[in-house]
């Protein structure tokens, strides 16, 4: 406001204390009325911050529960984890398991004669690393016999002048990265090249042999020093032989290639550590309460969380006589309400004995919180762990063992769809001309090949006579699969060979309508030439699966079928074989922890009933401020306004004292003012 600068000399009146006054008179109730506004809005927005934050820690929990395998999570618990340890997914059967771990899984190790530095030049030519089976002499321990492992690539290097060396060899395998690893280790006679396959296992140990291009196996020269195999004598030593894993499973033996075994218990993974044969380690199979107790507690405590909040800026408390600043707020109430009724109902889609979370122990208290009867949860995880899990998380169970659940979609609703498989998914594959030579030579040994739209480089076939059909197609197999191109590009093929029809056959490892093969050169010039039967040209494309779900048509990928309308639009599940007509039904449930995060996500969203509750407190703050500042000006006007009034009285009043002066002077001169006194 603006400062009054009269002094009331005229009148003698304080104006400036009067027009003060005044306005303050007129301005203190109004400021007063926004102080109590404003201190009402503040406390709400606070109120409302601390609710959704709470409502924000409650979608943690709930998040932390939406995929079932994350939450009913299995468990295997060995009584000597330094033997053997174990994991289990939500497939897993319960039991117990007495374990004897024989012996470990291990890679084959070769080791080369010494050297005296590692410059030292080794030789040139071909050096080809094939995997497969060895068999060995019992008395020299000398190689007698291969058999290729046809999953596995076969690694050719060819070495000259400029990696010929001891240090060049090494870095030539490494280079390559196709299952070898190359070292040099100074074993204090020289140095030695050690060469150790990267895979475990009795299929995976290694066939090594030189030549200079032309098949021969003993003209390499120096580059000799390196062969293993049973066709020449071995230069290089076995220093560990490739084996597998032994295991004894309540009495009965399991191999491995590996040390994880994974397929000799349902749903189980066991991580052989140390062999210790005739000693037993037992394995317990069951569900891992615990981690599921402590999601479902915390779920339980961060609601609670949220009831607590509520009572707090809510509800009125009859011993203080005091409201919460939100009592009876709309917002605030629909929002309780919303979760209370979710909290309460069963889960649409559940067939089981778990309907709701009555069901597995969750109960509802006077107050409004809830309480964990964490017995009723250990019961329901015993006896329907499955059921459990589909109560928070969206589960579909098939009822066909070959049927998985992949996932279902917003629009996904809960119920049993029947499935009915019409056309089971089938892969590319190439088959070549009966009654085929199985002579590889100079006109037949480079071919190129494109798999599922990948194309290979120029694939190099040894150059020889195969004793069977399976020997070549092992080498096919294994030098295809090999190629950097298709392994980059993730495509890879099986070939086989039938001896009824006496035909090759390559076929994509994968399945539907992207599956394909195709040769599109075998030979240096590629005119008319064939290997196996096979020549140039394109095979029979896969086709994907086609089935019905609930008597409604759905897409089709390789094996997964993805619903397309109805009620299970959105469904994804795959067909893990090819049998067709009906497979039984998928049970689909989704779930309180979709729908809860479905709920939280639009109450806390940007747009949400609780952020358009704070955007409404917000501009009613905002035009308090505004109110306050019209109010200033309003005031400021009004003080000069009266000040201009009471100054303008304050001049006529003092107009009025000096004309009262000017008259009373006057008439003290009058002729009879001093002279004679008149009376009344």
């Amino acid at each position: 406001m603006a400062t009054v600068t009269s002094t009331g000399l005229g009148s003698g009146l304080d104006i400036n204390g009067i027009v003060s006054k005044l306005v303050a008179a007129e301005q203190t109730p109004q400021t007063t009325r926004f102080d109590k506004q404003e201190a009402t809005d503040q406390a709400k927005i606070s109120a409302l911050g601390t609710f959704k934050s709470s409502l924000s820690d409650f979608q943690t929990a709930v998040d932390a529960m939406k995929n079932a395998t994350s939450f009913a999570k299995m468990q295997g618990v060995s009584s000597d984890t330094s033997v053997v340890s174990a994991s289990a997914s939500l497939n897993a059967e319960a039991g117990d398991y007495t374990l004897t771990v024989k012996q470990l899984a291990q890679a084959q190790s070769l080791a080369s004669k010494s050297y005296a530095n590692v410059t030292d030049v080794v030789g040139s030519g071909t050096l080809t690393i094939k995997f497969g089976t060895n068999t060995f002499d019992t008395v020299t321990g000398n190689p007698t016999g291969f058999t290729q492992n046809a999953d596995q690539g076969t690694l050719s290097i060819t070495l000259d002048s400029s990696n010929n060396t001891l240090t060049g060899v090494r870095d030539a395998i490494n280079k390559a990265g196709a299952g070898v690893k190359a070292t040099i280790i100074n074993d204090g006679s020289g140095n030695r090249l050690v060469l150790g396959a990267t895979s475990s296992g009795a299929k995976n140990g290694m066939e090594i042999t030189v030549s200079d291009g032309d098949g021969d196996d003993t003209d390499a020269a120096g580059l000799s020093v390196l062969a293993f195999n049973a066709a020449a004598t071995p230069q290089m030593t076995q220093t560990r032989a490739a084996q597998d894993a032994l295991v004894n499973i309540n009495g009965l033996d399991v191999t491995s290639s590996t040390n994880t075994v994974s397929t000799a218990l349902k749903g189980v993974t066991l991580n052989l550590l140390k062999a210790q044969p005739g000693q037993s380690v037992n394995l317990g199979v069951s569900v891992n309460t615990d981690a599921v107790t402590q999601a479902v507690q915390n779920f339980v405590d961060k609601f609670n969380a949220v009831v607590s909040t509520n009572t707090s800026i809510a509800s009125y408390d009859a011993t203080t006589q005091k409201a919460g600043v939100l009592l009876g707020d709309f917002t605030v109430q629909g929002t309780m309400r919303q979760l209370r009724n979710f909290i309460a109902r069963p889960v649409d889609g559940l067939g089981g004995s778990v309907k709701s979370l009555l069901d597995i122990g969750i109960s509802t208290q006077s107050d409004g919180s809830l309480a964990l009867d964490t017995s009723k949860l250990s019961s329901a995880l015993d006896s329907s762990p499955k059921d459990v899990a589909a109560l928070f998380a969206p589960l579909g169970v098939p009822t066909d063992a070959n049927v998985t659940y992949v996932g279902g979609s917003a629009d996904t609703q809960p119920g049993d769809y029947a499935l009915n498989v019409t056309a089971a998914a089938t892969r590319g594959v190439l088959t070549g001309s009966a009654a085929p030579s199985l002579t590889v030579d100079a006109g037949n040994s480079q071919l190129r090949i494109t798999v599922d739209g990948v194309e290979s480089g120029s694939i190099s076939l040894t150059q020889r006579t195969y004793a069977s059909g399976d020997e070549l197609a092992a080498e096919l197999q294994s030098r295809i699969n090999g190629d950097a191109s298709l392994k980059s590009g993730g495509a890879s093929v099986t070939v086989q060979y039938d001896n009824t029809s006496q035909r090759f056959s390559i076929q994509s490892q994968r399945y539907g309508s992207a599956s394909s093969v195709e040769i599109a050169q075998v030979g240096a010039t590629g005119s008319g030439n064939s290997v196996g039967g096979l020549g140039v040209g394109a095979g029979t494309q896969g086709t994907d699966v086609e089935a019905t779900l609930d008597g409604q048509a759905v897409q089709g990928s390789g094996r997964q079928i993805t619903g397309l309308t109805g009620k299970a639009k959105g469904l994804v599940l795959e067909i893990g074989d090819a049998v067709t007509g009906d497979r039984g039904s998928v049970r689909y449930s989704g779930g309180l922890v979709a729908q809860f995060d479905s709920l939280l996500t639009g109450l806390l969203d940007t747009k949400g009933t609780l952020s358009t509750r704070l955007e409404g407190l917000q501009d009613d703050v905002t035009k308090i401020g505004k109110d306050r500042t019209d109010l200033a000006t309003r005031m400021t006007t009004l003080q000069t306004q009266l000040l201009a009034q009471f100054n303008a009285m304050d001049k006529l009043v003092g107009q009025f004292q000096s004309t009262s002066s000017y008259l009373t002077q006057q008439l003290s001169l009058l002729p009879y003012a001093n002279t004679k006194t008149f009376t009344g």
